[in-house]
């Protein structure tokens, strides 16, 4: 029985792929031997190139099907949340015969998009943007929050959610942005540098209205923590030597830090210097300043002990390391 070149042909990326019938199997293969025409055509689907063509329109055809779905469930999606911002749109002129409590849905229903919509809006980079615009609504939703109430909380709200949310998602949002020279080399720093001026902001709105004595004790207590992470950071990010020798010096520092911190903020708080290591005394574990004292020694000998030991070892390793590099002497 023969059959026409259009049903041959549509059943050769079957038969290519050797998923089709036994029958529809023999009947290409006698199609195939008594048609030229079809089997050049075999022939060509036999290249790669050809192959490689055939996948690319499959690719292309599947691309565009998920980009119409995507499309038609962001419709969908802007739909549903369009039904209780005219709603309460309505209901709120109907009732008040103003807009006030509107906004606050409004910039919930914002909110809700930038956690749906966008990423099915966006392409690339969709958590840099997803982030954005959350971080955006939020604002706005204490804001219309703020106004309805007439509370004047905003910044008090605002600045502490910025902080947090640079804190947790600034260092991949950075990761994703294409930035370049400058802001490419330095990411880390400029991390730092926007979470430190954050948190001096969330400092200054928690001291609004506040007398003199939080301004002398939040910043300067702030200041000296904040001193230590910077120093830790400096050492990881930027002396160029290699990783045991860091950490031999963040676990010396680190040693040294809690021997004394307590002291500093002691000092800063009373307005009284005074160091608790000259207390130690091991034979006496029944007081609470010589227990402290105790600890803060044990804290610094730690640090010394384990710093040193990392700190030899990454003198070795680089010794080694030099000489690894240093060219062989000439016989």
């Amino acid at each position: 029985m023969k059959y026409p070149c259009d049903m041959i042909q549509d059943l050769l990326p079957l038969y290519h792929d050797g998923v089709c019938s036994g029958e529809s199997k023999t009947a290409v293969e006698a199609h195939l031997a008594e048609c030229g025409d079809c089997r050049r055509t075999w022939e060509k689907m036999q290249d790669d190139t050809y192959a490689d063509q055939l996948r690319e329109e499959k690719q292309e055809i599947l691309r565009n099907y998920k980009r119409g779905l995507k499309n038609k469930v962001l419709l969908v999606l802007l739909l549903v949340l369009a039904v209780p911002v005219v709603t309460c749109f309505i209901v709120n002129l109907a009732l008040d015969r103003r807009l006030d409590w509107f906004f606050i849905v409004l910039t919930a229903m914002l909110m809700l998009a930038s956690l749906t919509a966008i990423p099915l809006a966006v392409a690339r980079r969709r958590f840099s943007w997803t982030l954005g615009g959350f971080t955006a609504s939020l604002l706005l939703l204490l804001l219309s929050c703020d106004l309805y109430s007439g509370g004047g909380w905003f910044l008090l709200a605002a600045v502490p959610s910025l902080f947090g949310l640079a804190v947790a998602f600034l260092p991949f949002v950075l990761h994703q942005l294409p930035l370049r020279g400058f802001a490419a080399r330095h990411k880390g720093l400029i991390t730092m540098a926007t979470d430190t001026a954050l948190l001096y902001a969330l400092l200054a709105v928690c001291g609004l209205g506040a007398d003199a004595s939080y301004w002398a004790v939040a910043f300067p207590v702030a200041t000296v923590l904040v001193a230590f992470v910077w120093l830790l950071f400096a050492i990881l990010r930027y002396l160029p030597v290699n990783g045991l020798l860091r950490a031999g010096l963040c676990t010396l520092a680190s040693g040294a830090f809690i021997s004394v911190v307590g002291d500093v903020l002691y000092a800063i708080l009373e307005g009284e210097w005074r160091l608790n290591l000259t207390q130690a005394d091991f034979s006496v574990w029944n007081s609470v300043p010589v227990i402290n004292a105790n600890i803060y020694l044990l804290a610094l000998l730690a640090g010394c002990l384990a710093g040193g030991a990392l700190l030899l070892a990454g003198a070795l390793r680089a010794r080694k390391k030099r000489r690894e590099a240093s060219p062989a002497p000439r016989a």
